[in-house]
């Protein structure tokens, strides 16, 4: 591959319009022979991704180089939507890798060569120095396009990292018709949680809020004499309930050196405080937030000890 294109996708996060390459210098027939090779990965016309980023990115990572190259083809455009989200770093979730959405000079919503286009005229800010519209408009839009689980999952990490505030988000909603769905955008706002501090956790709230259970998010337990004991990610009508994402085990160490074993070791520690307090625990793992049913039984089944403890 031509070290002129290599140098460009280096500079540019390994993405790179066809007008960028040619204006350097690059022959126009060196793009389709790279590509013919396996050097470059043409994601749309006229945008290229390198093809040891493309190889080296997940899913989520290769939505994000496409969106780097097609907004690198619309100079002027703002990403919009989840898009947006993606270059703001927020997690995505349920959502679809075919659609890109940006803010551009149309008159009205329109899908041209596959992408969505929308009218614009308000703000926008720089993220690796492209367009893209600010978080809590990427978020409420999203939730118009992609549906609830999506803009909470990144809803509840840009509240967390303070992105956002909540009273942004509201005036965002406020700004959608009720014909493109304030209602659907509105919904989702109403169930986003700063306290939130995963994917895994939002998508366990949400579990929880559907299945019509009270629960307490981040819940700090303290002993009869208020000293702390553990945090915990929810309490569920008595019961503790944490997502596990099996991260904190699978790690080589912690702050302190301790191997995997040790943090499985402190982990057992902490439960066996926690159900001293008379709480028991359930944990669940990602293949069970689409078995609900399954998760309200488990927090059921562990209530009823504690009640007949108590009677």
């Amino acid at each position: 591959m031509d070290s002129r294109l290599a140098a460009l996708a280096g500079r540019q996060g390994g993405a790179f319009s066809a007008a960028e390459a040619v204006a350097r210098g690059v022959p126009e027939a060196e793009l389709p022979r790279a590509v013919a090779t396996g050097e470059l990965v043409r994601v749309r016309r006229g945008a290229y991704v390198h093809r040891r980023q493309w190889d080296a990115a997940d899913l989520a990572g290769r939505f994000r180089l496409e969106c780097l190259a097609v907004a690198r083809t619309r100079r002027g455009d703002a990403l919009s939507h989840h898009a947006a989200l993606s270059l703001h770093g927020l997690p995505l979730w349920s959502y679809d890798p075919r659609r890109i959405d940006l803010v551009a000079n149309v008159a009205q919503g329109v899908v041209r060569g596959g992408l969505h286009l929308h009218p614009g005229g308000r703000r926008t800010f720089l993220v690796d120095g492209l367009l893209v519209v600010p978080v809590a408009e990427a978020v409420v839009r999203t939730a118009v396009t992609m549906g609830f689980e999506c803009a909470v999952v990144a809803g509840d990490a840009a509240l967390h990292a303070r992105l956002v505030t909540e009273e942004e988000l509201r005036t965002e909603v406020a700004r959608v018709s009720p014909h493109q769905g304030r209602k659907r955008a509105q919904a989702a706002v109403d169930r986003m949680d700063p306290a939130a501090e995963s994917v895994g956790e939002s998508r366990t709230r949400m579990v929880l809020q559907n299945l019509g259970m009270r629960y307490e998010s981040q819940k700090v337990l303290c002993d009869d004499h208020g000293r702390f004991l553990a945090r915990v990610d929810f309490l569920v009508e008595g019961v503790v309930l944490e997502f596990d994402g099996r991260i904190k085990y699978q790690r080589d160490g912690d702050v302190d050196g301790a191997d995997a074993a040790e943090v499985v070791w402190r982990e057992k520690q902490r439960e066996d405080v926690i159900r001293r307090q008379g709480h028991a625990v359930e944990r669940v793992i990602w293949p069970e937030l689409d078995r609900p049913g399954l998760i309200g039984a488990r927090i059921r089944a562990a209530r009823r000890p504690a009640l007949q403890h108590t009677e």
